[in-house]
C-alpha cells in the first residue's frame, strides 16, 4: 500500500460506513436490485459479455415491470462500467436497482452507486435481490485478528482478548489457594504440598477456560501471556493448554501486576509486537498529541477553528477525529450573487437548520434564492482538505479511554503540527 493510500484508508473507511447504513436502508419491491462485484484481475470485457448474458436471461422474466427495471439496472451497469480503463487495484463494487419513490410498484426510480472498496475484492459476484447484497462489503470493514490476552500468577488470573480498537476482558480468576506463610499444626511439607497442588489445579481452570474460549475463534491471531513471578511460565509447561493453543503463543511477558489489573500493562508491554493493531495506532497517536500539549510546544491543536487554520496553512501533520463526532457542515449558497458561507451544526439540529434556511433571505443581496447546497459530516469536509495537503487521518473510536476523551474533552477533532503557526 502507498503512503498516501495508507493516510486516507481510515477516511475510505468512514465513507463506506456512511454509504452501508445508507444502502442498508434500500429495498425493492422484487427482485430488481443488483450488487456487482469485481475483482482486480477479472477482465472489463468478460465482465461486459456477463451482463449481456444476464439481459439475455431477464428478458425471460414474467412481469413486464420487474422485466423493465432488471434491465434498466443491468443497463446502467454495462453505462458505468464503460468509465473504466481497467479494474482499479482493490476491485469494484457497483449496486444498481429500482427504488420505489412510493408506496406502490411504478413509482421507482433507478439509482446507482459506485465505489473503490478500502480492501481487496476477492470473488467474481453478481446478485439480484430485493434488496442490495453488502455482507462481502460488510465484511471488509471488519477488523479480523484477535490476540489473545493472559495474565496469571499464584493467586489470580484475568483472560481477555483484542481486536481492532477493542478490548475486552472476559473474565478474572482468583485461586483460593493459601499463601506460603504457614499453617498451624501442619508439617512444611504438607502444607508446601497443599500449596502446590493448590496452583497446579488454578492452573488447568485458567487453562481449560481458554480452551473453551480461544479454540472457537477462527481468527486467533496469537496469545500473550504475562505476570509476576513463575507462575505464568508454569501456566505455559504444565501442557493443560490446547497444543493448537500453544502453538499461537507469542511473547510471555513480565509484569509487576498479576489478574485484570495486569491486562493493560500487557497490552503496553507487547505493543511492538503488534503494532499495526488499530488500539495500539491509537493509543500511540493521543498519547503524542497530550504529550505534546502538557509541554506546551505549541504543536498540540484542537477545536474545528484551530485545525481549519492549520489546514489552510498546510502545517497539519495529524489530524484525528472521534468516529462518534455528530457534526455536519453545512454549505449555503445564493444562486443570485453566489454569496456563500458554511456552517457547522449538531446532526440533531440540523432539521432546525434546513427549516431555517428556507425561511432566510441572502444577507448580502437579500435575494430569497439562498439555499443549502450541500450536507456533509464535518470528517469527510475536514478530511477531505486533510488528504490535498498530505496530512494524515486517524479516525479513532470511543471504545478507549483515549478516545473518549478525544470526544468529551477536546470536542472529537485534535491534531499535531508540523511546524508552529501563529494563531
Amino acid at each position: 500500500m502507498s503512503e498516501r493510500s495508507k493516510k486516507s484508508q481510515d477516511l475510505k473507511k468512514f465513507k463506506t460506513k456512511k454509504l452501508l447504513d445508507f444502502l442498508r436502508k434500500k429495498k425493492g419491491f422484487h427482485t430488481e436490485l443488483i450488487s456487482l462485484y469485481i475483482p482486480h484481475d477479472k477482465k472489463l470485457s468478460d465482465v461486459t459479455n456477463y451482463l449481456k448474458n444476464e439481459v439475455a436471461e431477464s428478458q425471460n422474466i414474467k412481469s413486464k415491470l420487474t422485466r423493465k427495471n432488471v434491465l434498466d439496472s443491468i443497463a446502467s451497469l454495462q453505462g458505468q462500467l464503460k468509465n473504466f480503463k481497467e479494474v482499479p487495484e482493490n476491485g469494484l463494487i457497483i449496486f444498481s436497482g429500482a427504488i420505489p419513490q412510493g408506496n406502490a410498484p411504478g413509482t421507482e426510480k433507478n439509482e446507482i452507486y459506485i465505489l473503490e472498496p478500502p480492501e481487496k475484492v476477492t470473488i467474481f459476484k453478481y446478485h439480484c435481490a430485493s434488496e442490495f447484497f453488502l455482507e462481502p462489503l460488510e465484511y471488509m470493514l471488519e477488523e479480523h485478528d484477535v490476540y489473545g490476552l493472559i495474565v496469571i500468577d499464584r493467586g489470580e488470573a484475568a483472560v481477555g482478548y483484542l481486536k481492532g480498537s477493542y478490548m475486552k476482558i472476559l473474565k478474572d480468576f482468583t485461586s483460593g489457594t493459601h499463601s506460603k506463610h504457614r499453617a498451624g499444626g501442619q508439617s512444611s511439607v504438607r502444607f508446601s504440598r497443599l500449596i502446590e497442588e493448590g496452583k497446579i489445579r488454578f492452573i488447568r481452570r485458567v487453562a481449560s477456560y481458554c480452551n473453551e474460549v480461544f479454540l472457537n475463534v477462527d481468527e486467533l491471531k496469537g496469545i500473550f501471556i504475562g505476570g509476576p513471578g513463575f507462575t505464568k511460565n508454569e501456566f505455559v509447561k504444565d501442557g493443560s493448554l490446547d497444543y493448537r493453543l500453544r502453538e499461537k503463543i507469542i511473547n510471555t511477558v513480565d509484569l509487576g501486576y498479576g489478574g485484570k489489573e495486569g491486562i493493560r500493562p500487557l497490552v503496553l508491554k507487547i505493543k511492538d509486537d503488534i503494532k499495526n493493531v488499530k488500539y495500539i495506532r491509537e493509543k500511540e497517536i493521543v498519547q503524542k498529541f497530550l504529550g505534546e500539549l502538557a509541554r506546551e510546544t505549541g504543536k498540540a491543536v484542537y477545536g474545528e477553528e484551530e485545525i481549519r487554520k492549520a489546514l489552510n496553512y498546510g502545517a497539519l501533520e495529524y489530524l484525528i477525529f472521534s468516529e462518534d463526532l455528530d457534526l455536519i457542515a453545512v454549505k449555503i449558497e445564493c444562486k443570485a450573487c453566489k454569496y456563500s458561507e458554511t456552517r457547522t451544526v449538531k446532526l440533531d439540529e440540523l432539521a432546525k437548520v434546513r427549516e431555517e434556511i428556507q425561511n432566510t433571505s441572502c444577507p448580502k443581496c437579500q435575494s430569497s434564492l439562498f439555499n443549502i447546497t450541500k450536507e456533509e459530516s464535518l470528517i469527510e469536509e475536514l478530511g477531505e482538505l486533510a488528504e490535498a495537503s498530505g496530512t494524515n487521518i486517524e479516525i479513532i473510536s470511543t471504545n478507549t479511554e483515549d478516545g473518549e476523551m478525544v470526544l468529551h474533552t477536546f470536542g472529537g477533532v485534535v491534531g499535531l503540527l508540523r511546524y508552529i503557526i501563529d494563531f
